[in-house]
């Protein structure tokens, strides 16, 4: 028997035989690549469940704030009784105002005036109106005042409600009182501006000095 050699055609594919075969591990290789594309998306993704819920906005509470401010209040006369000063004030929806170091002059008929300082203060107005109802004072509260003869007469405490319409302050925290001539500490106290009336509620404890009259 005589064996003949292959003929070439059936030892060598044919280029329509590689087309095709290229053209299957492209469609493999596509397939792979758009697996691993939307696999990997998928990893990435969160399911909503498991996503945070987004915080609610919160509405102010405040609606003005202002630097650097001085009030002046006058009476039906046009006489000036009292003047507020603030490094900051922050007005509140309740009708409550914020007042960072402020500074208050309270001013009499009779001339006088007393001075009031705090680290700190809160503003309660009248209903229905901005005049101030009561004035809440707090960190180092300090009262002082000079008469004509050039005495000082200080008070110190760490909280003071003060109603500048009945020129009257009070405390019942611990409150010392300081002048050229004494030096008085107490629990409480009440105060009648008007009246030039001071009165001590509780635990009062003094000292008295007689001014040496020495050069």
């Amino acid at each position: 028997m005589l064996l003949l050699p292959p003929t070439s055609e059936a030892s060598v594919p044919t280029r329509a035989g590689l087309r095709q075969r290229s053209g299957r591990l492209l469609l493999v290789v596509s397939a792979i690549a758009l697996l691993l594309i939307f696999g990997g998306r998928r990893l990435l993704e969160v399911p909503p469940a498991l996503l945070p819920e987004p915080l609610p906005l919160l509405p102010l509470e405040y609606d003005a704030y202002a630097t650097g401010v001085t009030s002046v209040l006058y009476n039906a006369e046009g006489r000036v009784e009292y003047t507020l000063e603030a490094a900051e004030q922050t007005h509140y929806l309740d009708n409550t105002t914020v007042l960072k170091t402020p500074f208050v002059k309270l001013h009499q008929a009779s001339g006088a005036l007393w001075n009031i300082m705090a680290g700190s203060g809160r503003i309660h107005a009248v209903e229905g109106g901005d005049a101030i109802e009561r004035l809440d004072l707090q960190t180092g509260v300090e009262v002082y005042q000079i008469d004509e003869m050039g005495r000082r007469m200080q008070l110190n405490t760490e909280f003071l409600s003060v109603f500048p319409q009945t020129q009257t302050m009070s405390t019942d925290l611990a409150v010392t009182m300081v002048t050229d001539s004494l030096q008085q500490s107490a629990t409480g106290m009440r105060a009648d501006l008007q009246q030039d009336q001071l009165t001590f509620l509780g635990q009062v404890r003094g000292r008295y000095e007689v001014p040496s009259s020495q050069p």
